[in-house]
């Protein structure tokens, strides 16, 4: 599994307690936070602009869909992992890319970003 020590994390989260929850294991593992964002409107402007290694996008924001972002990340050529509390959704993303369903444990978000850095090289 990759190191994920260093790692830029570009977190994409609308509820505040989870968001928090992903930076302190994002910070257990050793990874940096590089942005945070909680709307679809903040979450495209800085996928635009991010210096990450690998994004982490909830795929419901207040009821829009963060497949937008995942487009902007894709032609940056920077790899994401979706989190949903809905379980797998059925959507042309969610087979491009790994989704960790909500509640996660520490161990699944660090497999789930080694995995997902290993298969990018």
């Amino acid at each position: 599994m990759a190191d994920l020590s260093r790692k830029r994390v570009y977190v994409v989260e609308d509820e505040g307690m989870i968001a928090m929850l992903l930076e302190d294991y994002l910070e257990e593992i050793g990874c940096i936070v590089a942005a945070t964002a909680a709307t679809l409107d903040d979450a495209l402007v800085k996928a635009a602009v991010v210096e990450a290694d690998i994004a982490i996008l909830d795929i419901n924001l207040a009821g829009r869909s963060s497949f937008e972002v995942a487009d902007v990340l894709s032609r940056r050529d920077i790899p994401f992992v979706f989190v949903t509390g809905y379980g797998a959704a059925a959507a042309a993303w969610t087979k491009a890319a790994p989704i960790l369903t909500k509640p996660f444990a520490l161990f699944e978000l660090a497999e789930v970003l080694g995995e997902t850095l290993d298969r990018r090289g």
